[in-house]
C-alpha cells in the first residue's frame, strides 16, 4: 500500500490534534532551557523504533542523557514508547551481531496502533552479520532490508497512524556511508508514501560524544528538526 500523508490529513486530524504538535517555538525544554515542564502525558502516544541514538538515552527532564525522543514527546505532551537497541538497524541485528533487527522487534507493531510511529535508524546498516560476525553489506542487502521493514510497517498499521521515517542521524564519521544509507532510507520512505525527515547537519563534531552518539546539544538538535517537520 502506498500511503500519502497529504491524502490522509483528514483521517488523522483527531490524532494529530491530540498530540498537540505545533509550529510554535520550542516551549518545553524542561526548565534547563528556560521553558515549562509538562509531566502529564496525553492519551495519544508515539512509538519509536531505533538504534543506539534512541536506546542510549532517557526520559528524565534536564538529564544530560535526555533523548531526542523525550524532547519530542514532552513537546507533544504524548507518551513515547521506544523499541530500540544499540548496534541494530533495518539489516543489522544489534551490537556484536546479538539482538534483533527492526523487523524482529514485533512488539512495536503487535500493540494498539499509536497516533505516530517513528523509525530512527540506518546508521549501522552499511554492515550486516554473517556467521555471527559483522561484514560489509551490499547495496542490494540494505535496500532489501529497508524495503522489507517499511512494507511490514505499512501492512501492520492503519492509515490513521502517521508514519515518520527519519534519515539516520549521523555524526562526522563515515560520511560516504552516510550518503549511501540515507539515500536508500529516503527512497524506501518515498516508495511507501511515508514522511521523511532529513537530519543532515544535526550532529556536527560539537554535538556528538564520540563521533557518533549525540550529547545533549545533539539530542536537542535532532528533536528540533523532528518537531519542525511535524508541524
Amino acid at each position: 500500500m502506498r500511503r500519502s500523508w497529504r491524502l490522509r490529513r483528514t483521517a488523522v486530524a483527531t490524532a494529530v490534534a491530540a498530540l498537540a504538535i505545533t509550529t510554535a517555538p520550542f516551549l518545553i525544554w524542561q526548565g534547563a532551557d528556560g521553558g515549562p515542564t509538562f509531566e502529564t502525558r496525553a492519551a495519544s502516544d508515539i512509538v519509536v523504533v531505533g538504534d543506539s541514538i534512541t536506546a542510549r538515552y532517557d526520559d528524565v527532564a534536564g538529564s544530560p542523557n535526555q533523548g531526542w525522543w523525550s524532547f519530542v514527546g514532552r513537546h507533544a505532551r504524548a507518551r513515547v514508547d521506544t523499541y530500540a537497541q544499540s548496534g541494530s538497524g533495518y539489516l543489522r541485528p544489534g551490537a556484536r551481531c546479538r539482538g534483533t533487527t527492526f523487523a524482529e522487534r514485533t512488539a512495536a507493531l503487535d500493540r494498539p496502533a499509536p497516533a505516530m510511529f517513528i523509525i530512527e535508524g540506518g546508521r549501522n546498516d552499511f554492515a550486516g552479520c554473517r556467521d555471527g560476525r559483522v561484514t560489509p553489506a551490499s547495496n542490494a542487502e540494505i535496500v532489501t532490508a529497508v524495503r522489507g521493514y517499511l512494507q511490514l510497517v505499512d501492512d501492520s498499521l492503519p492509515p490513521s497512524t502517521r508514519v515518520i521515517v527519519m534519515g539516520p542521524p549521523w555524526g562526522p564519521l563515515q560520511p560516504v556511508e552516510r550518503v549511501l544509507v540515507t539515500s536508500i532510507v529516503r527512497q524506501g520512505a518515498d516508495r511507501h508514501g511515508f514522511e521523511f525527515i532529513d537530519t543532515t547537519g544535526t550532529l556536527p563534531a560539537e554535538n556528538v560524544l564520540d563521533g557518533v552518539h549525540p550529547n545533549r546539544a545533539g539530542n536537542l538538535a535532532i528533536a528540533r528538526r523532528v518537531i519542525a517537520a511535524l508541524g
